[in-house]
């Protein structure tokens, strides 16, 4: 079954009902969310043909993918039945110093390009329908990035917790 018929499988009510609730969701309208559900599809393709290759989200498509991540069995099973393999989410893409920035940068440029070449979208294009604050989401890259194999470095805080004993 080729990819887009997988895709056209998808059950995205779920995550289009996350995104809309405005209590615990993003509070989107009906099209924000179609708009940012498309894109997060491109986006998937773009997972698909470039397997290798860092491919950055902007804030739009993040939300999107998180809001996904979140159901985490069903994000597991569409991952499987698109990719025959989970992908993984690296959360700290571009904050842990101003090379890993410039890296996130790079990449989101790159993604971009990918964008305009398969889907002939600017993926920083401001949609008119949106508010101020989502339709800058579309220009501003994520601060995630998808990573099959990585020995990059989570950034950490030396934290000690204490624990009493209620564990036994």
């Amino acid at each position: 079954m080729s990819f887009f018929n997988k895709v056209k499988q998808l059950d995205l009510g779920p995550i289009a009902y996350k995104l809309m609730h405005p209590e615990t969701g993003e509070g989107l309208t009906y099209q924000q969310v179609n708009r940012a559900l498309s894109r997060y599809l491109m986006f998937l393709g773009l997972i698909y043909l470039y397997p290798n290759v860092a491919i950055a989200p902007n804030r739009e498509i993040d939300h999107v993918w998180h809001q996904h991540i979140l159901d985490t069995s069903k994000y597991a099973q569409d991952c499987q039945m698109l990719f025959g393999r989970f992908i993984h989410h690296f959360p700290y893409f571009g904050i842990r110093d101003e090379g890993d920035r410039q890296q996130l940068n790079a990449a989101f440029a790159q993604t971009e390009a990918l964008f305009e070449k398969h889907f002939g979208i600017n993926l920083a294009e401001a949609d008119s329908s949106n508010s101020e604050d989502s339709s800058n989401d579309a220009k501003k890259p994520g601060v995630c990035v998808l990573v099959e194999h990585t020995n990059a470095m989570r950034p950490s805080v030396d934290i000690k917790v204490e624990i009493s004993d209620f564990f036994g």
